[in-house]
């Protein structure tokens, strides 16, 4: 048995054969889905999908994204909630992005409240400091939002006893720092998903107590000795789970197609491989791990 602890069921991509996606799940053994909500909307469809599937659950929450200005804006008031306006040029008011924020939080913790045996965590939420745009850094500002929104969103997490799912791109260190730093609490139950932090960073991260949570990106690793791979040893089972991120970073050997979750065994043999450790002891482990920190 397996669970993809980190897919997004709900997205359009799926719509046309959702049922079927569920049913090759199942059959290659995926027992359980947990669907990621990345804003207001996106949570929103997120928990219907939970709603009306048994094997699925969901998490709630606003993409760092959300806090720079850009696509992932999709309510009133989260076209507010980016540091930038939508000329990306003009920064807006602090009052009305933390306005947009409260009521952001509100609509999250209704959602937490309303569908309580659905809703399995909060996030994906976290920082990223990645820019698509080489021309726009992600720059000090945005940063210091996405912080405070970031640890908003912990501590609405903390408040539900929810565990805390996190995007981390480009900002490791600022991660790392906010553990440090005792901003985030080493008793808060955190799993940082896509894990793509160097060996040294890893280590820090196992010290904090987090869960890594392991993607198709892993089986792109073209050598045994490179930095994936040396995280992916250094790491214990105890501390892994694994994830699809679907439809996005579908594993090799099917590289190219629309991810799914029944795709999710394939990093789970990729792992068992680097680890050189019999892959049902991945399966079991992570299984484990997956069911006791989301309580499903």
């Amino acid at each position: 048995m397996l669970i993809d602890t980190h897919c997004h069921l709900h997205d359009g991509k799926y719509d046309a054969d959702r049922e079927a996606v569920l049913l090759r799940a199942r059959e290659s053994g995926v027992e359980r889905v947990v669907t990621v909500g990345t804003s207001v909307r996106e949570s929103e469809q997120a928990v219907f999908c939970a709603e009306k599937h048994d094997s699925v659950f969901a998490t709630v929450g606003l993409h760092p994204h959300v806090f720079n200005g850009g696509a992932f804006r999709d309510s009133e008031w989260e076209e507010d909630l980016g540091y930038y306006a939508q000329d990306g040029e003009s920064v807006v008011s602090e009052e009305v992005r933390r306005d947009a924020l409260g009521k952001s939080l509100l609509s999250l913790e209704k959602l937490i409240e309303s569908s309580s045996e659905h809703v399995v965590a909060v996030g994906e939420i976290g920082l990223d400091y990645f820019s698509h745009d080489p021309k726009r850094v992600i720059d000090e500002g945005q940063r210091l939002w996405q912080r405070e929104g970031f640890l908003s969103q912990v501590k609405l997490a903390q408040k539900h006893d929810l565990p805390v799912v996190v995007h981390c791109r480009d900002a490791y260190d600022d991660l790392l720092h906010l553990f440090s730093s005792g901003e985030i609490s080493r008793s808060e139950r955190v799993v940082i998903h896509c894990h793509m932090a160097s060996v040294e960073q890893a280590k820090q991260f196992l010290d904090s107590g987090v869960f890594f949570s392991f993607t198709g990106n892993v089986t792109y690793s073209k050598r045994d000795d490179d930095e994936m791979s040396r995280v992916l040893r250094l790491v214990p089972l105890e501390r892994m789970m694994v994830e699809t991120d679907g439809p996005f970073l579908t594993p090799v050997p099917l590289r190219g197609q629309r991810n799914e979750p029944a795709y999710v065994r394939h990093v789970a043999e990729h792992i068992s491989r680097v680890k050189n450790v019999p892959v049902g002891d991945v399966e079991a482990v992570t299984t484990k791990n997956a069911q006791q920190f989301f309580g499903i």
